[in-house]
């Protein structure tokens, strides 16, 4: 007869689950002075391409091509309010499709990119250019904690909408959060989008190990509320957080895989690193999750450590 996992057998399993696999994002910039992401990564790793107002198509679309030509997914950022308009949205995706993308993240676009055409990400994932392309996957932005650029009942709107349009499509869409740092905001955050109707998963968003200086300054300017607070406490206070050499997100992951080990229903199924110039490191650590050499060496660290 099978047996049932004990609570940290439970919480373990659903970790290995979240982490395997595990992506990443980088810049297009960034990506030039990376090593080798084969050596890096395993093969068949999702790499985001982070979208940047002044950086040219044409440095996408290349950084994409390396990635496929070395064994990895990438996935582009699409910005809706950087499209002027239909024919530049199926140049791009053509673009894209030409070097082997077949998955994408849609996202608006900041309060100040120009808009054409295109205004919101739904606009895309409705427009049939997607699926024109060979684009069988795609992902939608999430804001656990909100947008300093929509408000919440707009989020709300617009996450129904992406449900509707992924229904009547057949597209495969999921969410990926912003990053986050702490578990409680995310798992509230996921129990009620669930419970108004939300039906993608969620690959949540995690700052990856980088100084926790750094992630101060990019929380405050992405909006990050409640996590940010917990950062700051995690760390003893403001002037503590932004000398500690490395920042490392063991106390969220572990309290998000204790959420999915408790509700069967959680649509909380991958974990997403923004890694914030520290890619090598990352990947590292992220791999580890999957070992039981993270089980012997981290569960008996705190989460900010030198």
């Amino acid at each position: 007869m099978p047996t049932t996992p004990s609570g940290d057998d439970a919480v373990t399993m659903a970790l290995r689950s979240l982490a395997d696999p595990f992506s990443v994002e980088i810049t297009p910039k960034e990506a030039a002075t990376l090593p080798p992401l084969s050596e890096v990564l395993a093969a068949g790793t999702e790499v985001y391409l982070t979208f940047l107002p002044r950086t040219p198509w044409p440095d996408t679309v290349a950084v994409a091509r390396r990635l496929v030509r070395d064994g990895l997914r990438p996935v582009p950022h699409l910005a809706a309010r950087a499209v002027p308009d239909r024919s530049t949205l199926r140049r791009r995706l053509a673009d894209l499709a030409e070097v082997g993308v077949t998955d994408l993240l849609l996202v608006a676009g900041s309060s100040t990119t120009p808009a054409g055409e295109f205004h919101e990400a739904a606009q895309i994932l409705d427009s049939g250019c997607l699926e024109e392309a060979g684009i069988v996957r795609v992902g939608v932005a999430g804001h656990p904690e909100g947008s300093p650029d929509i408000d919440d009942d707009a989020l709300a709107t617009a996450l129904s909408t992406k449900n509707r349009i992924a229904r009547d499509r057949g597209l495969d869409v999921r969410i990926v959060t912003q990053f986050c740092f702490a578990p409680e905001p995310i798992v509230a955050w996921e129990r009620r989008i669930r419970e108004a109707g939300n039906t993608l998963p969620v690959h949540v968003g995690l700052p990856g190990l980088t100084s926790p200086g750094r992630l101060l300054k990019f929380g405050l300017s992405c909006g990050v509320g409640p996590s940010l607070t917990v950062l700051r406490k995690q760390s003893g206070g403001v002037l503590k957080l932004v000398t500690t050499p490395v920042y490392r997100p063991y106390d969220t992951v572990v309290g998000l895989a204790a959420a999915v080990a408790a509700d069967p229903h959680s649509l909380l199924c991958r974990l997403h690193f923004f890694p914030f110039g520290s890619l090598v490191a990352t990947a590292s650590w992220a791999s580890d999750l999957l070992g039981e050499r993270f089980e012997t060496r981290d569960r008996r660290r705190p989460d900010m450590t030198a």
